[in-house]
């Protein structure tokens, strides 16, 4: 136990006069002209900082864009065309879709060219890493009915058989109707020529590439006329304006893939690279990146007169491994996703389709959806991870129109960003997403014409949590369904007075 020790009487008065001396050196340095301590009190104390609010002016009358029913979707990796993850069985993952959507799924990733397709029982080749049959795209078919999602079919160009990739869209058409969407022919195939593929050539050219997929093209097109192709589904942008530029292609929409964080181990022909942490994730320098790639992309579009799409996109990329142990599996790639899918659509890119599995997903794995076992995949049971309820918030802007909101801050902060809709029948939507780890903002938000407001806020115990994350005070359980309560907004004058906690999102709707 603790006890004071004994003080000499003089040092006991001394201690109780001690403090009022100080208050009064404080007051007299506080009084000098450009003290410094002054400078101190100014940059850490309440009284001033605390009543500068970063007003957010939402123009209602100026829509533009439109930001489609199913924009936010998902995409999965060709073989699991091959599994049961797929079934329409499973109730959470239809839950889950019919959550998010109906959007759109997208069938692909690396496993696509190594993805044997077979309509008569063949004999798989030694590079098959999957076979696929028409009963397995009956069972996609299945769940695509269950949830009205519709899909991007991949087909295997990595093993060049244009009469196998058109017998193969020709079953699809067959089976998913006016749910096919389309074809994306191969994956990545500016990567086809690198050492760690090998699927081409060192030498392997856009001109190569645009050969086969003509060849491709005319296939298909000669057993199923009235089909569209995506493409060219590349890692990165260096092929996309020769490909544009080329009169032979005629695309649906021009695609890329996009991961704004990578890294890869020491693997085989991978190099080890440091793994990127959440704050890398969120930081200012990843949205100016991803301003490049989305100007560039859009500028691409003009070129072909077609839409754009980021067909495979999620927090990283690796070369020898799925995702990061910082940035994938929790809160901080929700806060990234809201922010990536509005930002996207809103520079003009018609979808994304954020890349996973909806079988067993390793603790790093980038997936929105997976199940977190072999057991709990044995038996159909996948969970929203925190990533999911990103989408799920910035699913709740589409079927509107974007509208201008102007972000005026007190001081240098970047790190809050917003996106607005406005719906046909008057409601407006705002997304506010605060990327800042610490301290909160205090946020005046104006929007003429618009006298209640409710919110759902999107939270998470920290940035590194892999669970407990909320959005509206819900949260996703066992089944698939979320039950999300929405909140008033205090209004004073003109303006909704809020605030926003670090690292944390709100989407709110107006209404008059």
């Amino acid at each position: 136990m603790f006890t004071q020790p004994h003080l000499h009487p003089a040092w006991r008065a001394l201690r109780l006069v001690l403090p009022a001396l100080l208050a009064v050196a404080i007051a007299l340095v506080l009084l000098l002209p450009g003290s410094a301590s002054t400078d101190v009190l100014r940059q850490s104390g309440s009284s001033k900082s605390a009543t500068q609010h970063t007003v957010l002016t939402v123009e209602p009358k100026h829509p533009g864009k439109k930001l489609a029913l199913g924009a936010v979707g998902l995409s999965i990796e060709a073989k699991e065309l091959a599994t049961q993850d797929l079934s329409a069985s499973h109730r959470s993952l239809v839950a889950l879709m019919r959550l998010l959507g109906p959007g759109v799924l997208r069938i692909g990733g690396g496993s696509v060219d190594y993805s044997w397709w077979t309509g008569n029982d063949e004999p798989a080749p030694v590079w098959a890493t999957s076979v696929v049959t028409p009963s397995d795209l009956a069972t996609l078919d299945r769940l695509l009915a269950e949830t009205g999602w519709k899909v991007i079919l991949g087909i295997n160009l990595g093993q060049f058989d244009p009469t196998r990739a058109a017998n193969e869209a020709g079953a699809a058409q067959h089976i998913f109707g006016s749910r096919l969407l389309g074809f994306e022919i191969g994956n990545e195939p500016d990567d086809y020529g690198k050492l760690v593929i090998k699927l081409r050539p060192s030498s392997y050219s856009p001109g190569n590439y645009l050969e086969e997929l003509a060849a491709y093209g005319a296939a298909m097109r000669a057993t199923t006329p009235r089909i569209n192709l995506y493409g060219p589904d590349l890692s990165s942008q260096t092929w996309l304006s020769t490909i544009a530029s080329s009169k032979s292609t005629s695309f649906a929409a021009i695609t890329q893939h996009y991961y704004p964080t990578t890294y890869s181990l020491a693997k085989g022909g991978c190099k080890a690279t440091p793994v990127p942490t959440a704050l890398e994730l969120l930081s200012p320098q990843v949205r100016e990146l991803e301003n490049v790639t989305l100007q560039t992309l859009v500028r691409v579009g003009e070129i072909a007169h077609s839409k754009t799409r980021i067909s495979e996109t999620n927090a990283t990329g690796s070369c020898d491994t799925d995702g990061g142990p910082e940035t994938s599996p929790v809160f901080a790639s929700a806060l990234w996703s809201l922010d990536w899918a509005l930002r996207a659509t809103s520079a003009g890119v018609v979808g994304l389709n954020f890349h996973g599995y909806f079988g067993h997903c390793a603790p790093y794995t980038a997936s929105p959806i997976c199940a977190e076992s072999y057991a709990a995949e044995s038996k159909g049971r996948v969970s929203a991870r925190p990533e999911f309820y990103g989408l799920l918030a910035a699913r709740q802007l589409e079927g509107g129109q974007f509208i201008p909101i102007h972000i005026t801050e007190p001081g240098t902060m970047n790190d809050l960003t917003a996106y607005a809709t406005t719906h046909p029948h008057g409601e407006v939507t705002v997304a506010i997403d605060n990327l800042a780890t610490e301290g909160p903002t205090f946020i005046v938000l104006k929007v003429p014409g618009y006298d209640r407001a409710t919110g759902e806020r999107l939270v998470g115990p920290a940035t590194s949590a892999t669970s407990g994350v909320t959005y509206g005070q819900g949260s996703i359980n066992e089944a698939g369904s979320l039950r999300s309560t929405g909140t008033g907004l205090r209004k004073v004058g003109h303006a909704f007075h809020l605030e926003l906690a670090p690292a944390s999102a709100i989407v709110i709707r107006l209404h008059k």
